[in-house]
């Protein structure tokens, strides 16, 4: 510890500080030097104030001049990341202990679903285990994510951290084999049109009602959050004249509601299959003629791709995939084109997502239901 302290300090030993870049700012307090009065020097965490003070320690010796710096704050060679974004689904902060010498790392995930979140490292020295690279799945709220000690003896340490992060998780695989509800009223009639964007696989419904229903059971994610993705945040900020809902599944995919109206879900709201999601308003641009009879619904469901997020050179990190839909005239079918289907909703659908001990626990329920209505 000795050593450690006279390394961070040279200026006792008469050495300067090296490795400093010239500021503006610095100009102004030397001015101010000049004046018979105290000087405080404020400013947010990791905005270099201690560079300054460092600064001025240099000036003082190649002056020969005594002046006392009292700096309230502990300093060692350490260099993170300095700002994030506060619209981040997930912030990323560090924790130097002095005490145990060890750095804590902690993730707040603001949003309501998984994000998957990549940890860089560079200009490492000095600590036990740290790698280049780390990956990890944050859930929702703030807890310790990584943890590392200096090495034993070591007589400087350093390190600068980076991240990135995409909304999903790529530790589960979407089931492709879920059977999907229509998003009317049980019995209704809808028509499909399939559709591509610049993302993939899209459904363009086309419906006589007012309102929305949430396709699958999940819980509401918080597309006013930024990530890396090409999809929530993105997506919704694009297209900002329509309203959008995105689901987050049990199996990590997510479904992706894009319409003309008002949301009746907020985000952290769990909604079960065939929950009513929003009222639709039909198109009221009178230049656009193709749909202004009829409300409509864009729906795509999609995952975080594991092969795509370890690929540098790929932007889009999420895979569309093309779902099964529970008919009463067709059965399980991907829809196709020009075809009016009937929605369905059936107690198997709704068990699909439950585990072993809610079916028997939903089934009960509903034995009962009915015995009560009998």
């Amino acid at each position: 510890m000795y050593q450690t302290i006279i390394n961070q300090n040279p200026q006792w030993t008469g050495k300067k500080y090296s490795n400093l870049l010239q500021r503006k700012v610095f100009e102004l307090l030397k001015i101010n030097l000049q004046t018979r009065y105290i000087q405080t020097l404020t400013g947010i965490r990791r905005s270099r104030k201690t560079s300054l003070f460092e600064m001025l320690i240099n000036k003082f010796i190649i002056a020969k001049t005594v002046f006392l710096i009292i700096l309230l704050s502990y300093t060692c060679n350490i260099n993170a990341q300095s700002w994030q974004d506060p619209d981040n689904a997930v912030q990323l902060s560090d924790d130097f202990d002095q005490t145990r010498m060890q750095v804590a790392f902690f993730a707040d995930n603001k949003d309501f679903c998984d994000y998957h979140v990549q940890v860089s490292f560079t200009n490492t020295e000095g600590f036990e285990g740290m790698p280049k690279t780390t990956f990890l799945t944050v859930a929702r709220g703030k807890r310790q994510i990584l943890n590392y000690k200096v090495k034993s003896g070591a007589t400087s340490y350093s390190y600068r951290y980076s991240y990135m992060m995409y909304r999903g998780s790529t530790y589960k695989f979407p089931n492709i084999d879920f059977a999907y509800r229509l998003p009317v009223t049980d019995g209704d009639e809808i028509s499909s049109e399939i559709t591509e964007n610049q993302f993939g696989y899209q459904l363009l419904f086309l419906i006589s009602n007012d309102t929305l229903y949430a396709c699958r059971g999940g819980i509401i994610c918080d597309d006013n959050l930024k990530d890396l993705s090409a999809k929530g945040h993105q997506t919704f900020n694009s297209m900002r004249n329509f309203s959008q809902i995105t689901i987050y599944h049990s199996d990590a995919s997510f479904g992706e509601y894009v319409f003309n109206g008002k949301s009746l879900v907020s985000p952290g709201k769990i909604v079960k299959m065939g929950d009513p999601i929003a009222i639709l308003k039909k198109n009221d641009n009178e230049n656009d003629n193709d749909y202004k009879s009829v409300y409509w619904i864009l729906f795509s469901t999609y995952f975080l791709d594991k092969n795509k997020v370890q690929d540098n050179s790929h932007g889009n990190k999420h895979t569309h995939f093309r779902p099964f839909f529970q008919t009463s005239n067709y059965g399980k079918t991907r829809l196709e084109n020009d075809i009016n289907y009937l929605c369905q909703q059936t107690d198997e659908m709704l068990m699909q997502d439950m585990n072993k001990s809610q079916r028997k626990s939903y089934l009960k329920n509903k034995s009962k239901q009915i015995t009560d209505e009998k």
